[in-house]
């Protein structure tokens, strides 16, 4: 997950005003598609039924995304870029125990 979240956090510093497209828009065009297939299809490789894997990977892009949206708009201003760093990290291992949660029910 690491790689392909640095990326969505990068291109939000580089082009804040891609957010709302992002936010607003499904995932239609042939390079969405191929990164939501990923996803889904690592999703499944962990165990997720493919009902749950398309769930969780809209459940974890919308929250990368959001966090991603709320970092590039200037809302974490005030905070060091360690104390933003730690708290997508934070984020991150949130989103690996819901999905552990999602396998193991």
């Amino acid at each position: 997950m690491k790689n392909h979240t640095d990326g969505i956090r990068d291109t939000g510093r580089r082009h804040p005003a891609a957010f709302p497209l992002l936010l607003t828009r499904p995932a239609v065009t042939p390079s969405a598609r191929v990164v939501r297939d990923a996803v889904q299809a690592a999703l499944r490789e962990g165990g997720l039924p493919a009902a749950e894997a398309a769930r969780a990977e809209r459940l974890i892009s919308t929250a990368v995304l959001a966090f991603a949206a709320s970092q590039a708009s200037g809302r974490v201003r005030q905070h060091d870029q360690s104390v933003i760093d730690a708290d997508f990290a934070e984020l991150v291992r949130w989103l690996r125990h819901a999905l552990s949660s999602m396998r193991d029910s």
